[in-house]
């Protein structure tokens, strides 16, 4: 089946929609198409909503959520957002500027965008885990299991590591995967008074099924759109920022 022509004048708030769409694998609310396309109230905003909706760019879910409809071009059809279409983000810049020194408004300039990607990334990482009944978090330790290699266990204490929680708070997602059968307790062969968990194949299957979700999901599979020069570029930049981070708390 075709498209349907979309109208010259609704054209920009498409794309640019569609762009927010294949970066952050979201449709915003009303307030955040509001902002996104510039307009002064949410009421403007539904407006331009319903003409999307009537020319097949966007659809209601049955919950009122808008979703993309049959006319919504895919990622690879889609153009950058401009920075105009980004006013809050443009109104920093301006703020920072006028109040800090250039290097600062570079810094956080860097910052806030790496924190909103993060965001969006995470709220990917948990509608994924959502639809087994799990946390985001629950599902990261399962992962990190996996990574661990065959026979895919660890000690509570080296699950800790990898996460920027305590103890107490590994124990509890522990806790819960053991009584959904995706982890058992076994001995540990190196310390016979210490246990290991250690994943189940319920548990390796769960994971398998994420995976497979994964390959369809705008929140992990984005990197794969960039150029091959622009996700080398990427992968250096953030290895340098945590080495640099690391670096500095190392020394206090």
């Amino acid at each position: 089946m075709g498209r349907r022509a979309v109208a010259p004048h609704i054209d920009e708030s498409q794309r640019a929609i569609e762009a927010h769409h294949a970066r952050h694998g979201t449709i915003p609310s009303m307030a955040g198409l509001a902002r996104l396309w510039g307009y002064a109230s949410k009421s403007s905003a539904a407006r331009r909503v319903g003409e999307l909706v009537e020319a097949g760019v966007l659809a209601w879910s049955p919950d009122r959520r808008l979703r993309p409809g049959p006319a919504f071009r895919v990622a690879g059809d889609t153009h950058p957002v401009p920075a105009a279409q980004e006013p809050e983000l443009d109104e920093a810049m301006e703020r920072w500027s006028t109040g800090y020194d250039r290097e600062l408004t570079r810094a956080y300039m860097m910052t806030v965008r790496l924190l909103r990607l993060a965001r969006s990334i995470e709220a990917g990482l948990a509608r994924t885990a959502a639809s087994e009944g799990l946390s985001a978090g629950e599902v990261l330790v399962l992962d990190t299991l996996f990574r661990a290699g065959p026979p895919h266990a660890l000690a509570p204490t080296a699950l800790k590591r990898h996460f920027v929680i305590s103890l107490a708070g590994v124990a509890k997602r522990l806790e819960r995967l053991l009584a959904l059968g995706l982890i058992e307790r076994v001995p540990n062969p190196d310390d016979r008074r210490g246990m290991l968990v250690q994943l189940t194949a319920s548990g390796v299957a769960l994971l398998r099924r994420l995976v497979e979700l994964d390959r369809h999901s705008p929140h992990i599979m984005w990197p794969m759109d960039l150029s091959e020069r622009d996700y080398r570029v990427m992968m250096d930049g953030l290895q340098t920022a945590q080495a640099l981070i690391d670096a500095d708390e190392r020394d206090n």
